[in-house]
């Protein structure tokens, strides 16, 4: 393939591959969707509160989807995996170019895939364990509302920042 290094071809299939597993998601996200949570598994995440993470498992129950929550659930930890290692992987790759901006572009996307990581795994693990067994519990919900805006956030940055990884690289690049 286009003289790519080893890192570029890691780059490209787990990045491109997570990508595609948060389309699978959002796609098993519609049928999550009840009166009690209008944006499905965004609602569980961003409960708070044990009455509040109850009060979405009797909708889901209700329409019969609480499997595929669960599923989804752990769907989404296979995501976080696969793409972080990805982004962390472009953030790398980024990172060992001699254009300064890039370079430090790089660095800051390595920084964030491990920060989503970290984060979303904790935010999941609390939502999983709220479905498949305790059920709604203060601790977790608030654990996993909590994360959520920052998980968001460097999910945002993994993104954004290997797009204009990819464009910066792209224009700096000698023509052969």
């Amino acid at each position: 393939m286009r003289n790519e290094t080893a890192l570029e071809r890691r780059f490209w299939t787990f990045w491109l591959s997570g990508i595609l597993l948060l389309a699978a998601l959002i796609v098993m996200n519609m049928w999550l969707v009840t009166d009690i949570s209008p944006l499905g598994i965004s609602d569980h995440q961003a409960a708070g509160s044990a009455a509040r993470v109850d009060a979405i498992h009797a909708g889901w129950a209700a329409a019969n989807v609480v499997d595929l929550a669960i599923y989804s659930m752990e769907l989404d930890l296979i995501f976080i995996g696969v793409y972080a290692w990805g982004a962390f992987n472009g953030g790398r790759m980024f990172a060992a170019s001699p254009h300064a901006t890039l370079a430090r572009l790089g660095k800051i996307i390595i920084f964030a895939a491990v920060g989503f990581a970290i984060t979303d795994y904790a935010e999941t693990i609390s939502q999983l364990i709220q479905t498949a067994g305790t059920g709604g519990d203060d601790t977790l919900a608030g654990i996993a509302a909590t994360l959520r805006p920052v998980k968001m956030i460097l999910f945002l940055v993994t993104f954004l920042g290997v797009l204009l990884g990819l464009a910066i690289r792209r224009t700096t690049r000698p023509v052969a």
